[in-house]
């Protein structure tokens, strides 16, 4: 009798480094986009390769050839080909022997253990802390009123740091603090006429001094008028996000008081829409 053939993802000592165990995740290399065999599968061969690489995962880069299994595993729509992935190299088949355990469903389907700090690459950092995630360090920090009010008052997002934004704040003199929380209005107005425009963090605003450009808006440039134009550009990205500038913009398209020109208004702006806090 005819034994068995075992399949196995191609090189995978070599893209993926595991000790004896089911990984809760697998690495997917950015060289995948420019292999051969990525590019030259079809959509569904292509998510078919990250389902056997998962699967894979769970017993040493082998997996079952059996696409009832791998269509259940997966939740797939159809029973998949594994045929493409086989004929470009993908997958290599290999004959199963007495010696070669079989990669059945009952051993691909053992639990995986958590990851621990010795089974991942130790490497620093490139990002900064957020504000939540500064742990010890926060309490042993006390900041002062007046960063605590530029603080409260600049458009936050969850990765700022606060505690890099104070060690840029006790840098700057008293005059230049002050000007740096004046600044902040003439920001938030800023930010509310440019939609798509990203929040600068707050270390930035304060060490490469952005916010003298916006003292002196805030001291000597009158308001402009907002124009038919504007109100299209803050239209389309409250239909597109589903979010409006309350606080710049005034009540939201279709309320009372509403603020934007009634010809410009649609029938639905403004339903489901919620408060942007930029």
């Amino acid at each position: 009798m005819k034994s068995p053939r075992r399949l196995k993802v191609r090189n995978w000592e070599q893209f993926q480094h595991y000790k004896d165990r089911n990984p809760p995740w697998i690495k997917l290399h950015f060289a995948l986009l420019a292999s051969e065999d990525w590019v030259t599968l079809d959509d569904a061969s292509k998510l078919l390769a990250v389902v056997c690489m998962l699967v894979a995962s769970r017993n040493n880069g082998f997996i079952p050839d059996n696409p009832a299994y791998l269509r259940r595993v997966a939740y797939l729509g159809r029973l998949p080909n594994l045929n493409p992935l086989i004929e470009c190299g993908f997958l290599e088949i290999l004959q199963a022997d007495a010696s070669t355990p079989q990669a059945d469903a009952s051993a691909l389907q053992a639990d995986a253990r958590p990851e621990t700090e010795t089974d991942t690459e130790k490497k620093e950092s490139m990002s900064e802390p957020s504000s939540d995630d500064e742990g010890s360090s926060r309490k042993k920090n006390t900041y002062s009123k007046a960063f605590e009010a530029f603080w409260l008052g600049y458009p936050r997002t969850p990765n700022m740091s606060k505690l890099k934004a104070f060690d840029g704040w006790k840098k700057l003199t008293e005059a230049e603090r002050k000007a740096c929380h004046d600044a902040v209005p003439a920001y938030r107005s800023f930010l509310a006429s440019k939609a798509d425009h990203p929040v600068m963090h707050a270390t930035t605003f304060i060490n490469e001094r952005r916010f003298e450009g916006f003292v002196e808006i805030a001291t000597s440039s009158p308001a402009r008028a907002v124009t038919d134009d504007d109100w299209r550009k803050r239209l389309a990205f409250g239909r597109e996000k589903h979010l409006w500038h309350v606080e710049s913009w005034g009540p939201f398209p279709g309320a009372a008081d509403c603020r934007v020109p009634e010809q410009l208004l649609q029938p639905s702006d403004g339903q489901g829409w919620t408060v942007w806090e930029a």
